[in-house]
């Protein structure tokens, strides 16, 4: 999978600066804490800017619906989502900047409080790998109000980041810029230009190495990638311009990504209900013990006088017979025809329970073959809500009743249940 890198970065920012700086932050939305969805408006036009920190592909782009990345809206909001709402709804974008080699975009804002105070703030975007995350933060103090991850000191010794405490930007990394470096220094750093120059990744250098037939226009290329934005776009080769190479690049990737998770989800607990049902349809009643009661029953009765009282074993047919002692002939007799009788029922019971189990089974499997020829989100969604319906019930009925907790009130038994589902049932 291809990275974005601080080239890419740089495009967009210059593809997109005039929109942002100036732009006024209308409504704000998380649907999940790496992602958020900035509903933005200039010079009459609206767009939603989305910002992605996952740390397998960090990314921000516009996007024309939300069912552009499958986003769905929680009923309840994470924390910073909170925060961001209650500092930058209605605030403007005065100042929209990329930090210099770094994949750091930073938004300036321009905002007022409830209490009539004006305050300058920053949102720092970093699309940083597994190190990515959004960071709130007051020019001014430059305290950090708050981020879409909080990292302790024990996350991390080198940089910290929570509310309360100062931002400060990432340690730079130690390369250089191809255009301040002469020819017979890159030629020093030649087996490893990714790790020794600032914007190029290692898929973008071997893609423009293979555009060259030697070190010196090598060197020629890599010093005019920088003002050759199409370089960038034949690198892609899915967009015409940078926010369409962005979004289409990463929205396949991350829809792909929903889907395999949301299948594996679903799949796991159809397969977990499978395997309780197999237990029920492989359970087995002792038939030769359920044919031995009866038939010493059937003996016990019929050669009741060859039973002496207060014994405690009697042979007949060649059937040994344990026997209460403290029971006599017939009451012996009672006794294997009630085991007799309580097998039979459980045989009964366990029939129609497997019965019940196969036709479960049958019909569990024909939801895991749609589960895996589905090719949306939404027809994944509509088979977890039969599947919720039809398994999670279940659980409900037989396994959580007993943890649902009662008390008492004035004379009343109020029970409650853990979700919605439990206080439903």
């Amino acid at each position: 999978m291809k990275n974005i890198d601080s080239l890419t970065l740089k495009f967009f920012y210059e593809e997109n600066s005039s929109f942002l700086n100036g732009a006024v932050i209308q409504k704000i939305q998380m649907p999940k804490r790496t992602e958020i969805l900035f509903y933005l408006r200039n010079n009459g036009e609206n767009k939603k800017l989305y910002i992605n920190i996952d740390p397998k592909y960090p990314h921000l782009c516009f996007i024309k619906d939300k069912e552009d990345y499958s986003i769905k809206i929680p009923k309840v909001p994470p924390m910073f989502c909170m925060q961001l709402r209650k500092y930058l709804e209605g605030a403007k974008i005065i100042n929209f900047n990329l930090v210099e080699y770094d994949r750091i975009f930073e938004f300036c804002f321009h905002s007022v409080d409830e209490f009539g105070i004006e305050n300058n703030l920053v949102l720092s975007v970093e699309l940083m790998g597994k190190y990515s995350n959004v960071i709130l933060y007051n020019k001014k103090s430059g305290l950090i109000i708050g981020s879409a991850h909080n990292v302790s000191v024990d996350k991390s010794s080198v940089r910290e980041i929570y509310g309360g405490i100062k931002y400060i930007y990432p340690t730079k990394q130690e390369k250089k810029d191809i255009l301040k470096t002469s020819y017979s220094t890159f030629l020093e750093c030649i087996n490893d230009i990714p790790s020794n120059f600032y914007y190029f990744s290692n898929m973008f250098f071997q893609f423009l190495k293979e555009k060259t037939n030697n070190n010196e226009d090598l060197f020629k290329i890599l010093q005019n990638a920088q003002f050759e934005p199409n370089l960038i776009k034949d690198f892609w080769a899915c967009g015409d311009d940078f926010n369409e190479i962005i979004f289409n690049y990463y929205s396949k990737i991350v829809n792909s990504d929903n889907l395999s998770s949301k299948k594996n989800k679903l799949s796991k607990i159809i397969n977990q209900r499978i395997k309780k049902l197999n237990s029920v349809v492989e359970d087995k009643i002792d038939i030769e013990k359920y044919e031995r009661y009866k038939k010493s029953g059937d003996l016990l009765l019929q050669y009741l006088y060859l039973v002496e009282k207060g014994a405690k074993k009697v042979e007949l047919d060649g059937l040994s017979i344990d026997l209460d002692e403290n029971l006599n002939p017939v009451q012996n007799a009672q006794k294997y025809y009630k085991l007799y009788s309580k097998l039979k029922s459980a045989k009964i019971i366990l029939e129609k329970r497997q019965n019940e189990a196969e036709a479960e089974i049958n019909y569990l499997e024909e939801i895991l073959f749609q589960i895996r020829i589905a090719n949306s989100l939404d027809l994944l969604e509509e088979i977890e809500e039969e599947i919720n319906e039809f398994i999670l019930l279940k659980k409900i009925d037989k396994t959580q009743k007993p943890k649902i907790q009662l008390i008492q009130y004035n004379g009343f038994e109020i029970f409650i249940g853990k979700n919605n589902k439990q206080n439903d049932y």
